[in-house]
């Protein structure tokens, strides 16, 4: 890549260690270390860096808002920042920041490290075996219809007890509505409906338990009841198309602009 990174870091310390890392990885050659205050606290502020000449822009400061507007600076148009900040009241004046510098499309997300269990285990699979059939005969019967020669269901015992047997009983029949004229045959919903019959004990409906149930293993996670760890909001913006000018420090000129 033809591109170079610029890290800032205002101890001293820390930057001489980082360039050791740098170094020690192969990749002093794309990276330049900083020894430097960005926000201007300790010193003049910025990145040192032309007007317009960056292409993105990552700040993880106590105060990221005291930034933005150096960045805002030497961003190319339509360029990125990203800003790292551990509280959300970080991020809202980092929000605040960025708009005043004409930045859009600004976006805060959330992060936390969620640790999950994983494990492996064996469950059984669910029978497949075909489970028996039960007919309803009150399905082919029809209502009204004589039972099957031989078969007693009981429907002629209680009409014998039923046929007139006093003058009183024949009266209450006829009041309840259940026979039109005398000698009609009655019937109730009772001897209509017997009750379901089971098929006999059979090869064809009677299920043939497999030798051996079949077991599957499968890989399941949960996720732990706490999440440990800091929060983390990363706030996201786009440079706008018109030029920010240097920042104003204490009453100083403006940076002459390239």
């Amino acid at each position: 890549p033809k591109g170079m990174l610029h890290t800032y870091e205002f101890n001293e310390q820390r930057a001489e260690t980082a360039k050791v890392e740098f170094a020690k990885n192969g990749v002093s050659h794309l990276v330049t270390v900083h020894h430097k205050d960005v926000c201007g606290k300790h010193g003049q502020g910025g990145f040192d860096q032309p007007q317009a000449s960056v292409d993105a822009v990552v700040l993880d400061l106590p105060e990221p808002w005291v930034a933005v507007p150096y960045a805002a600076y030497c961003l190319k148009r339509n360029a990125c920042i990203a800003s790292y900040s551990p509280c959300v009241e970080q991020s809202q004046r980092t929000i605040v920041a960025l708009k005043k510098c004409g930045f859009h499309s600004i976006k805060t997300m959330e992060f936390r490290l969620k640790e999950f269990y994983v494990d492996e285990t064996e469950y059984e699979l669910p029978p497949k075996d075909k489970r028996p059939r039960v007919i309803d005969s009150r399905k082919s019967q029809l209502i009204g219809g004589d039972t099957s020669a031989g078969e007693d269901t009981g429907a002629e015992a209680d009409n014998e007890r039923s046929e007139y047997e006093t003058e009183g009983d024949q009266e209450s029949l006829l009041t309840a509505g259940t026979m039109e004229e005398p000698g009609e045959e009655v019937r109730t919903a009772q001897n209509l409906a017997p009750p379901p019959a089971v098929l006999p004990p059979s090869p064809a409906n009677i299920p043939v338990p497999s030798s051996t149930p079949k077991r599957k293993k499968v890989l399941v996670a949960r996720p732990f009841g706490t999440m440990r760890g800091h929060t983390a909001f990363l706030t996201f913006a786009t440079a706008g198309n018109k030029l920010q000018p240097y920042p104003e420090s204490s009453g100083e000129s403006t940076k002459t602009e390239n």
